[in-house]
């Protein structure tokens, strides 16, 4: 072979592998794992170390209602009520922990939550709850023995479907991992991608220069920001599902070769939820946040005027279609376009410029409208907690900024940040009176799970200000202040479509005594929700509302 043939071959090598060698050699040196070895690891070891964990957790929840067992078996003397809250505690924790160890595959892959598998998890999650709540009330060893039957016997089958892996056993589940979860997963390999191009040596040298001089020429945000008008930010989803066709459109069903199928449908999931709640006597409100591109459209393009504001949304369609099929829904659309009219007036905009949520004004408009409606329910009372609002300012870091990293770079001692947006809050504090009926205290609203008849499902929006800076000056105190009545919550960022639903499940106690949820998402979630919109089973057990 001539020289200059091995020299080829040896160019061509260091090309192809130089890059991962060097990345190799990096991580070695800074104490972290190879990555090109996790494939690996998430084939043949972490299956085995998920399944022994599952196993062990299951014979752990044996052991406690073991307990509970000798505790209830005690030739007539009073059972020992602490030793047997103890024990029903532990063991909810513990299924918790199952559900956990079993949703997730390896670290890229989670399994499908509406597997049979997680029904009958949750299921044994509800009846464990049960099972505590009972002993908590201190009932009767009759009423408590039946339940806890059900808890057993549920434990012992699921238990049995898990042991310790052998051999064999091990090589079955590394075929399984190798064609459904590794290898030939297209979620795992694009996460796997996406891990990688997040740790290389050589992205990460060149990334800022490359970012901070396509932002600076040409204003580019990166992947999930967009620049519009005057300096304001808009979230890419946002726009997105604008510009798209219609959720149930059938040319949304593949919008793009890189995208996935869109699935889900939102109306279907919405209308099973309402039957589930109709079948607890229980309503159901459904309130879609306009998006920023909405309500905002000619701060994006000056292709569109102020006018057009809340006038084009696809969700205008979707909340027809969920009154025709019964669903009560609240129009946010009309008082929000209506709201911006005064912008002017109180010298800011109801949403942040650089962020894809809302200001004080919007929430507190967004609170009279939903509670308006409720005051119409025939069960609705006034309440009778008082409460009073105290404004605050508060520096806010907008999110679209963040998501695109830009001020994340750092080039020598150059590196580019957002300014923080100074916007007016109103917390809300619960007053308590004297006897000659001055203020003896107060203290920032708080929810009431016990004894509230309203329960609130959302997102983000329903977060931001209630449980971040300032707290309690969220959409969620200004509903209760309006009702005069405390309200009670159930939040997931990004997660109201599917996640919030299947918190529900596992903690369905919380509906005794509702009357109402409310059910709170951001438009885009339609079509970009987190998990889809899946079916969620609500196994409310034995009891009634």
């Amino acid at each position: 072979m001539k020289v200059s043939q091995i020299l080829y071959c040896i160019v061509f090598i260091i090309i192809i592998y130089g890059v991962g060698i060097v990345q190799g050699i990096v991580e070695l040196r800074s104490g972290d794992t190879v990555q090109f070895l996790d494939v690996f690891e998430d084939t043949f070891i972490s299956p085995v170390k998920r399944e022994n964990t599952i196993a062990q957790k299951y014979a752990f929840i044996l052991a406690k209602l073991e307990v509970i067992t000798a505790a209830l078996s005690r030739n007539g003397d009073q059972p020992v009520w602490g030793d047997m809250e103890s024990a029903a505690e532990e063991a909810l924790f513990a299924v918790e922990d199952v559900r956990k160890t079993t949703f997730h595959m390896n670290r890229h892959v989670t399994a499908d939550s509406t597997e049979p598998s997680f029904i009958e998890i949750d299921t044994l999650h509800n009846r464990v709850r049960a099972l505590y709540d009972a002993i908590q009330d201190r009932m009767e060893l009759e009423t408590i023995q039946p339940v806890f039957e059900n808890a057993v016997r549920l434990a012992a089958t699921l238990a049995g479907s898990h042991g310790k892996v052998g051999i064999i056993d091990a090589a079955k589940l590394a075929g399984v991992h190798f064609f459904n979860y590794t290898v030939f997963s297209r979620k795992y390999l694009r996460a796997y991608e996406s891990e990688m191009e997040k740790t290389s040596i050589f992205a990460n040298t060149l990334r800022p220069y490359m970012q901070m001089t396509r932002y600076l020429l040409f204003g580019d945000l990166g992947e999930k920001a967009i620049g519009g008008r005057k300096g304001w930010f808009y979230y890419k989803p946002d726009v997105e599902y604008l510009v798209r066709p219609y959720i149930l459109d059938k040319r949304s069903f593949i919008v793009d070769p890189n995208a996935k199928p869109l699935t889900d449908d939102p109306v279907s999931a919405i209308v099973k939820f309402k039957s589930q709640l109709d079948s607890l006597g229980i309503d159901l409100l459904v309130v879609i946040i306009p998006g920023k591109p909405s309500v905002y459209p000619d701060m994006l393009t000056s292709a569109m005027g102020p006018s057009l504001s809340c006038t084009f949304s696809h969700s205008l369609r979707t909340m027809k279609e969920l009154r025709d099929a019964g669903v009560e829904t609240v129009d946010l659309f009309g008082p929000f376009a209506e709201e911006r009219t005064h912008d002017a007036e109180y010298g800011d905009s109801i949403y942040l410029q650089k962020d894809t949520h809302w200001r004080a004004r919007a929430l507190r408009r967004a609170a009279r409208v939903v509670a308006e409606r409720i005051k119409q329910y025939p069960w609705y009372s006034e309440g009778t907690t008082e409460y009073m609002i105290d404004s605050v300012i508060v520096d806010r870091v907008g999110d679209v900024g963040v998501m695109s990293t830009l001020p994340n770079f750092k080039i020598r001692h150059l590196n580019l940040s957002f300014a923080a947006e100074p916007t007016k809050c109103y917390q809300v504090y619960k007053v308590e009176r004297g006897e000659d009926g001055g203020e003896a205290s107060r203290q920032l609203y708080r929810d009431d799970f016990s004894h509230s008849r309203i329960l609130l499902l959302g997102d983000s929006f329903s977060r931001i200000y209630q449980t971040d800076e300032p707290r309690s000056a969220g959409w969620i105190s200004h509903i209760a202040l309006e009702l005069s009545q405390p309200i009670a919550s159930i939040v997931s960022d990004g997660g109201a479509s599917t996640l919030v639903r299947q918190t529900l499940a596992r903690k369905t106690s919380v509906l005794r005594g509702k009357r109402l949820v409310i059910w709170e998402f951001i438009e885009r979630d339609l079509r970009f929700g987190a998990e889809g919109w899946k079916d969620v089973a609500l196994d409310v057990g034995n009891w009634t509302r």
